[in-house]
C-alpha cells in the first residue's frame, strides 16, 4: 500500500490522500482552504486515474473540491446521504460566494449529487483488491471514519469526536488494529472544556443577558453547530424568543427530515417547535429589536445575517455576542476577541455590548486525540495531518516519543510505502 498526501500538511484545510493497493487507486477527500482572495485547492490529481473516492463530510475543508472530479465523465464518489444533501447546501452556497475563482459550476456540483453512491454506517464496499469500510465519525450528521484493506489496513479517521453531543453520540467505533492510521490534530494543543460545565456556564450567561431585557447574538456554523446551540437551550429551559436565521433554517429541516443521523432527535425535534425562523426581512428585523436570542451564520461573524444583527447590537451594553467556536486568526470574530472592535459599514467600532467565547467543538481535543492513539497498535504507523504545524508536531512527538510508534507529519506530494 502507498499513500500520497495532496493536502492538510500543516494546516487545515483542503484534505486529500491517494491511497494506492497493488490494483486500486482511492482519494479520501478532496476539499478546499478557504482563503483570501481565492480558495486554495489540493493537488491535482485526474479522475481518470482513479477508482473510488470518499467524502467524509460535507464541510468544504473535505469536499470543497471534489466537484471537479466531474468534468471529465466523473468517478465513483462514496458518501452518507446526509452528506450529499449537507454537500449540496454548502457547494452552491461556495459557489455563490467565491464562483469566480472557482474552476467548476453548479452543473458538476449537480453531477456530483446526483450520480453520488449513498453508503450507510459499518458497509462495507469492495473496489478491486481493496474493501472500504464506513464508520460514524460523530463529527457531523453524516460524517466517516474510513477503514481500507488491502495487503495492509489503514484507517483515516477523517475529523471526529468521541464527546457525546446535544445532536450526537460521538464515535464509538474506532478500529485498534490498522497498521496504519491517518489521524486529524486539529485541537492537538487544546483541552477542551467538560461539555456539561460548558453548557451550563453558556445556558446561565444567556439567561443573565435576557433578565436585563437584553439581545444575544450567536454567531454559529450553519450546519450541525447552529442546531446544538438550539438544543442546548431547549435543554436548560430556554425556549422563549429564540429565532434561527440563514442556511441554519435550511439545515434545520434537512436534520428533521433524517433522524437516523441525530443521534438527540427528539430533543431537536422539541426545540424546532419553540424556535422563530426568520426567512425574510420583516421577521429579521423584529428579531434583531425584541429581548432573545438570536442564532445565525456565519460562525466566524464574516458575513451572513449576522452581519446585520451586529450592526444593531454592537452599541448596547445591555446586548451580548456570543461566540460558540473557534475564531480563525484574522476574521471579525478573531479581532473581536481580541480587540473588542469590529468594522461596521466600513468604519471602526468599539463593541460596547458584552463579548464571550464558549468553546463548542465537533472535534477531539488533546486529551481524545491521545487517547485513541493510546489504543493503536504498538507497531502502527501514524500520519498526523490536519492541523497547524504546532498541532501536527505535538501529536508526532506524543505518538513517537511517549508511545513508541512510527509518527510523522507527512510532507506533501511524496509517496510512502506502508
Amino acid at each position: 500500500m502507498k499513500l500520497r498526501f495532496l493536502g492538510a500538511i500543516g494546516e487545515v484545510g483542503r484534505a486529500a490522500i491517494l491511497v494506492e493497493t497493488r490494483e486500486a487507486r482511492i482519494l479520501l477527500d478532496y476539499g478546499v482552504k478557504p482563503s483570501e482572495p481565492e480558495p486554495l485547492f489540493p493537488g491535482h490529481i485526474s479522475p481518470k486515474d482513479l477508482d473510488a473516492v470518499v467524502i467524509t463530510h460535507a464541510h468544504l475543508d473535505h469536499s470543497g473540491a471534489a466537484p471537479l472530479l466531474m468534468l471529465n465523465g466523473g468517478v465513483k464518489v462514496y458518501a452518507t446521504d446526509m452528506t450529499f444533501k449537507l454537500c449540496d447546501i454548502l457547494l452552491r452556497d461556495f459557489l455563490k460566494l467565491s464562483g469566480y475563482y472557482v474552476p467548476y459550476e453548479v452543473l458538476e456540483v449537480e453531477e456530483l449529487i446526483r450520480r453520488g453512491v449513498r453508503v450507510e454506517y459499518g458497509e462495507t464496499v469492495r473496489v478491486k483488491d481493496a474493501e472500504i469500510t464506513f464508520l460514524d465519525a460523530g463529527h457531523i450528521p453524516g460524517s466517516l471514519q474510513v477503514l481500507v484493506n488491502a495487503d495492509k489496513t489503514l484507517l483515516y479517521t477523517g475529523d471526529y469526536s468521541i464527546v457525546r453531543t446535544r445532536l450526537l453520540s460521538g464515535a464509538r467505533d474506532i478500529p485498534r488494529d490498522a497498521d496504519v492510521v491517518v489521524t486529524e490534530s486539529t485541537y492537538a494543543l487544546t483541552e477542551h472544556p467538560h461539555r456539561q460545565e460548558l453548557e451550563k456556564e453558556f445556558a446561565k450567561s444567556v439567561k443573565e443577558v435576557m433578565e436585563l431585557g437584553g439581545r444575544v447574538l450567536v454567531p454559529a456554523f450553519a450546519v450541525a453547530r447552529s442546531q446544538e446551540i438550539m438544543c442546548v437551550l431547549e435543554a436548560h429551559g430556554i425556549r422563549k424568543n429564540v429565532s434561527l436565521d440563514g442556511m441554519a433554517v435550511k439545515v434545520l429541516d434537512l436534520f428533521l427530515e433524517n433522524r437516523e443521523y441525530i443521534d438527540g432527535y427528539q430533543l431537536l425535534y422539541s426545540a424546532a417547535k419553540h424556535v422563530s425562523r426568520v426567512n425574510d426581512r420583516r421577521k429579521r428585523r423584529r428579531a434583531a429589536e425584541k429581548p432573545g436570542v438570536i442564532i445565525s451564520p456565519a460562525g466566524m461573524l464574516k458575513g451572513g445575517p449576522a452581519a446585520f444583527y451586529v450592526e444593531r447590537i454592537f452599541d448596547d451594553p445591555y446586548s451580548a455576542i456570543f461566540l460558540v467556536s473557534f475564531q480563525i486568526p484574522g476574521t471579525p470574530g478573531a479581532r473581536l476577541l481580541e480587540e473588542g472592535k469590529l468594522t461596521i459599514r466600513g468604519e471602526d467600532v468599539q463593541v460596547r455590548s458584552r463579548v464571550r467565547q464558549f468553546l463548542f467543538s465537533a472535534h477531539s481535543g488533546r486529551s481524545e486525540l491521545r487517547e485513541v492513539l493510546r489504543r493503536m497498535r504498538s507497531d502502527a504507523r501514524v500520519f498526523v495531518i490536519h492541523g497547524e504545524p504546532d498541532a501536527c508536531k505535538d501529536l508526532a512527538s506524543y505518538a513517537r516519543d511517549e508511545l513508541g510508534l512510527d509518527a510523522r507529519v507527512p510532507e506533501k506530494a511524496v509517496e510512502y510505502e506502508v
